[in-house]
């Protein structure tokens, strides 16, 4: 043959087949050029935060993954198309090694236009986005041109890597088929699929497993632990719905003789049964990738937009100070003098002793150590802090009186009704009860609920210190002191201060915590702003190749059907029929992913509530208006893609 022959007809192929291979050109380019962005970010010297860099590390890690998954995915569309023209060639003598070189020539041509365009547009859009990202943490970025060999090398391997695994799937499907079966692959559709109803039945026990653990565990810590089971359930049960209860739902529609023996009906309920399995993967992928965007954008919405409160809630001062060791006299001499060299004075002070400790509440008693073995440790635990009245009464200007035996119980998300406390031997009567008084100081934060133990005297508390080490074996003895305070200065002035104090206090105190509230500040905007770009970065990656199997489904299933509607207009259906029957399938195949994804969001917003308790965050309305906000976006989105695609595929259908 002659020589460039099969690069003509690989470029040919891809032209001529140019409804199908552009898409996945462009796609291909994006998505070279977000594993480039991203990986450059990440790698950037002008980052420079550690905070950044994790979140950004953690982008090109499921980047990474999703890029490989989602090619490969999208690949299985367009092998299809071109399995009959293959067939033909197949038939008329070209043997299939060239076959090979063709798809060889094919795979090439997309991989080099997608690293040389996708670096490209990675490169034109990088700094873009750099700018944007330090806009949203708050930093000042040097303005220049950065180009990163690791990411370019990095990108390139990857998608090249990819590429091959596409070529190589693409040879044995083309070497194990017989001409006949590449030249008829086009009209081969699914069976009539069983109705799997233990696979039905497995689909609502693992979705519904996943839901309950979502909507039942109210403590944060562990909810961080077991909502990544109950994610993976609700992934593997929404498979197994779409897949077998779609089926089962479609065939109690067409024994449903009323129903059924109408024309739309009839056409699109038994089209859908005879493609379902088909259908079933790519309406579970859809729905899938519809949840994780609309997860991913409301949650780092929702931190965004609550971040002032949460650092108002973590620190009670500008500067808070924790130590096991602390003189109080010696510690104010120390604060003076620092801020007399800076010119600055002080006041709203408040400081007060604690012991902390986890314990499993098991009704009205509170185990610890030893006692907390066995089956016990299933239980919720909870944080108790034990604070002396004097501490508590000073801080808040109140005058409260306690007998001895007797306490003050103050509970943060936390539901204590019961009217006496037993811990470490002793039964403890509650005199009066507060909620979320003592929550916002920094020391206090914790992803466990938390039960707050306002004490007779600082004596008492000491008993029971012993008592914990004794006999529990509580390793940490020692109450705590926390002072803070304001200042009058900048935020500046504040940080300045907040350095200079720590490198005094080191070489006197042992420090357990220094914090200011102008540091707290910068540390939570560069995480949740990373977050909040990295969650929308991955949304769009996630949004396009939602789009990208939308669209190929339609393609597909038009040329599928453009045989079978042809058919049906020569019988006498009329094409105002065949188009109402069309779009009845249609927004069955596009609105149920999207009804699927809402009610997945429903039943993990406790769940990711419930984690974001830990970190400080309870504004609930917030949330739920971060949610109900995202969803009318993606919806708007996704109604859009629906009135795209339905076109093309009436279009096909009608050639």
């Amino acid at each position: 043959m002659r020589k460039g022959f099969f690069l003509r007809l690989a470029a040919n192929g891809i032209r001529k087949n140019r409804k199908v291979y552009y898409p996945y050109i462009l796609t291909a380019i994006v998505t070279t050029a977000m594993m480039y962005i991203i990986g450059t970010l990440q790698g950037n010297p002008d980052v420079g935060s550690d905070t950044l860099s994790f979140a950004l590390q953690l982008g090109v890690i499921v980047t990474s993954l999703f890029s490989v998954i989602f090619l490969f995915y999208t690949n299985s569309f367009l092998i299809k198309r071109r399995k009959k023209e293959f067939g033909l060639y197949n038939i008329l003598g070209m043997e299939k090694k060239h076959l090979g070189r063709v798809v060889l020539w094919e795979t090439v041509i997309i991989l080099v236009i997608s690293l040389a365009l996708g670096f490209a547009l990675g490169m034109l859009l990088d700094k873009a986005l750099l700018l944007l990202l330090a806009r949203i943490v708050g930093r000042q970025l040097a303005i220049g041109f950065y180009i990163s060999r690791g990411a370019m090398t990095y990108t390139a391997a990857l998608i090249s890597g990819t590429f091959a695994l596409i070529f190589l799937n693409s040879v044995r499907q083309v070497y194990t088929a017989n001409p006949i079966e590449l030249l008829r692959s086009g009209e081969v559709g699914e069976r009539d699929p069983k109705t799997k109803w233990i696979l039905a039945i497995l689909g609502l026990f693992t979705l519904g497993t996943g839901y309950w653990l979502s909507a039942t565990i109210r403590d944060a810590a562990t909810m961080i632990i077991m909502f990544f089971f109950a994610v993976i359930l609700v992934i593997i049960g929404t498979y197994f719905l779409f897949t077998a209860g779609s089926i089962a739902l479609l065939k109690t529609l067409r024994k449903r003789k009323r129903f059924y023996y109408k024309p739309s009906h009839f056409i699109s309920v038994s089209g859908m049964i005879y493609r379902m399995k088909q259908n079933a993967v790519g309406l579970s992928n859809v729905c899938i990738l519809s949840t994780m965007v609309l997860v991913m954008v409301f949650s780092t919405v929702a931190l965004w937009f609550n971040m002032e409160d949460i650092v108002n809630k973590r620190v009670s001062g500008d500067i808070e100070f924790v130590s096991k060791d602390l003189d109080i006299d010696a510690f104010y001499e120390t604060v003076d003098e620092t801020l007399s060299e800076m010119g600055l004075t002080r006041e709203n002070d408040m400081a007060f002793h604690y012991y902390s400790f986890t314990a499993y509440q098991a009704r009205d008693t509170f185990l610890v150590g030893s006692e907390a073995d066995g089956d016990n440790l299933f239980i919720t635990p909870i944080m108790l802090y034990m604070i002396p009245l004097e501490d508590y009464n000073r801080m808040y200007g109140l005058h409260e009186t306690l007998a001895p035996g007797e306490i003050l119980l103050d509970a943060y998300r936390s539901d204590y009704a019961y009217e006496t406390l037993s811990l470490l031997g002793e039964t403890l009567s509650i005199k009066s009860r507060t909620r979320g008084r003592l929550s916002n100081h920094a020391v206090f934060t914790s992803a466990f609920d938390t039960l707050f133990l306002i004490m007779d005297n600082q004596q008492s508390i000491e008993r029971l210190i012993r008592r914990n080490t004794e006999v529990y074996g509580y390793k940490d003895d020692a109450m705590r002191c926390s002072v803070s305070f304001t200042i009058d200065g900048t935020a500046e002035q504040e940080i300045a201060f907040s350095d200079a104090l720590y490198d005094r206090l080191k070489q006197r105190f042992s420090i357990n915590y220094l914090n200011s509230r102008e540091a707290l500040r910068i540390s939570m905007r560069q995480l949740y702003g990373s977050l909040l770009f990295v969650g929308i970065f991955l949304a769009c990656l996630f949004l396009m190749a939602m789009i990208l199997i939308i669209y190929y489904k339609q393609i597909s299933e038009g040329y599928d059907d453009r045989e079978r509607y042809r058919i049906m207009r020569k019988v006498g259906l009329s094409r105002r029929e065949i188009k109402h029957s069309i779009s009845s399938q249609i927004l069955i195949v596009f609105f149920l992913p999207l009804a699927v994804a809402g009610l997945h969001i429903v039943f993990a917003f406790p769940g990711i509530n419930t984690m974001f308790r830990g970190l400080g965050m309870d504004n609930v309305s917030l949330m739920g208006a971060c949610a109900l906000a995202s969803f009318a976006v993606f919806g708007v989105i996704y109604g859009a893609v629906y009135l795209l695609t339905a076109k093309v595929y009436y279009r096909i259908v009608s050639e």
